[in-house]
């Protein structure tokens, strides 16, 4: 049983950069995220962590794969921890999107159950994430995955409505700390990039 939660989302990448939604599409760390994710290792080799467990994207895989250098862990994947699937979306920006299809972009903020076209909804990535701590055997794991995806997974450990998750900043290489007490998740740490 988990006891102990550690949320990481990847470095800085190039389209991050840019404002371009990248979804299951994928961009090399930039050097600025090859820093920050040197940085965010160190701070983990402190955090006792037992598993490595990071979506199978590029940009997660390659932030886990650092992480674990310092810490002397193996990385698996497990596909429940990718980002959302922006769809038709993807590879363009999100100024763009909210631009270009307003109308879809308005529905999807406020309606979980939205997908993005031809891609998922809130609630998708709310379930994928459920299903992942179900799986995860590890008692203090790092989970190395993405913002949207971190953003919802709060939801899911807090017991929140899912476009909460709306309300909660994610930066680039943030660590988030969630410990278990009894039958439910408190928040030690959140967003902690630095």
């Amino acid at each position: 049983m988990i006891e102990k939660l550690i949320l990481v989302r990847h470095g800085e990448t190039v389209h991050n950069a840019q404002g371009i939604a990248q979804g299951w599409n994928d961009s090399a760390l930039s050097p600025r995220g090859e820093e920050q994710v040197a940085r965010l290792a160190a701070r983990l080799a402190k955090q006792n962590a037992d598993a490595i467990i990071s979506s199978p994207l590029g940009r997660a895989l390659s932030t886990a794969n650092v992480i674990a250098g310092a810490i002397g862990l193996e990385v698996t994947t497990l596909d429940e921890l990718r980002e959302m699937n922006y769809g038709g979306w993807e590879g363009r920006s999100f100024l763009d999107v909210r631009r270009d299809d307003a109308e879809t972009y308005e529905r999807w903020i406020a309606d979980g159950d939205c997908r993005c076209p031809g891609g998922e909804s809130h609630n998708d990535v709310r379930r994928r994430f459920a299903n992942a701590l179900e799986m995860i055997q590890a008692a203090r794991p790092v989970l190395v995955t993405h913002g949207t995806a971190i953003r919802i997974a709060v939801t899911v450990l807090l017991e929140l409505p899912v476009l909460a998750s709306r309300h909660f900043a994610q930066d680039n290489a943030a660590m988030n700390v969630f410990l278990r007490r009894g039958d439910r998740w408190v928040m030690k740490l959140w967003n902690d990039s630095e």
